[in-house]
């Protein structure tokens, strides 16, 4: 009877082993509705300690081997279901720290207009969590364009980007990007205008679009017509600025 009982413990153990081994533990990806990919690693959790610094087992999770294909809202977890049972800021993280989980990306707008303009999640992430933009200002996807007459009103960037909260949205340069600019005039030597210098003094909205388009296809304007007082004689007549009449050389660089 003892030989027999011998026997049975050490192929219990082996069989016990042998069906740990052969549990294939991946990767799994849960695809949201409005939040991108997130990926869960059991490897990940089963190979790091707790703050407790008691090792995570399958049990933590799992009370059985029954598959578990709920899905959990952010809500819910907030509340302690699924994730929310441990990512409470003690045992793991919080649900707050939605990067951790949530991968963000910098993201460019094509504006028509003025060109490229960059968000930078990460820059934004340093003194703000997501929950300052979504889902109240942005769906966590993709969003109705927003014209600057409306973030002007508080719509899109506007409702922090007030002058309070952060820089204005008429601080045009703080986003957009600007070049200086270079004209070679024939028998006047090259004419140097700067973005940097202007913009200063002045706002965008000096110019831009009431003067000159803020692209490509602005018409070339004569001296005659800077007398009249279009392009840089709107502002260089002698009062707001210096006259385009004299001082040719602050503006014309001869060699």
């Amino acid at each position: 009877m003892i030989s027999r009982l011998t026997l049975l413990i050490p192929v219990a153990l082996i069989a016990t082993t042998a069906f740990a081994h052969a549990i294939d533990l991946k990767d799994i990806t849960y695809t949201t509705k409005n939040a991108g990919k997130v990926v869960f690693s059991h490897k990940t959790h089963l190979g790091n300690k707790t703050r407790t610094t008691s090792n995570l087992s399958c049990k933590t999770c799992h009370e059985s081997s029954k598959l578990n294909t709920r899905h959990y809202t952010m809500a819910e977890m907030e509340k302690g279901k699924s994730c929310g049972a441990c990512h409470t800021g003690a045992k793991a993280f919080a649900l707050a720290k939605c990067t951790r989980c949530h991968k963000v990306k910098e993201i460019t707008y094509k504006v028509k207009e003025t060109g490229k303009v960059a968000f930078s999640h990460a820059g934004h992430l340093r003194t703000k969590q997501c929950n300052s933009c979504h889902n109240k200002i942005y769906k966590a996807g993709p969003n109705p364009r927003t014209t600057m007459a409306q973030m002007e009103k508080g719509k899109s960037c506007g409702a922090c980007h007030d002058g309070k909260g952060a820089f204005k949205v008429s601080e045009c340069v703080k986003c957009h990007p600007v070049k200086e600019k270079t004209y070679t005039v024939a028998d006047a030597g090259d004419v140097l205008f700067s973005h940097k210098f202007h913009t200063g003094m002045y706002s965008c909205a000096e110019c831009h679009p009431r003067l000159y388009l803020p692209r490509k296809g602005n018409v070339t304007v004569t001296m005659a017509g800077m007398e009249a007082q279009k392009s840089c004689g709107a502002c260089h007549d002698g009062k707001t600025a210096f006259t385009v009449k004299e001082n040719c050389e602050k503006c014309h660089k001869m060699k």
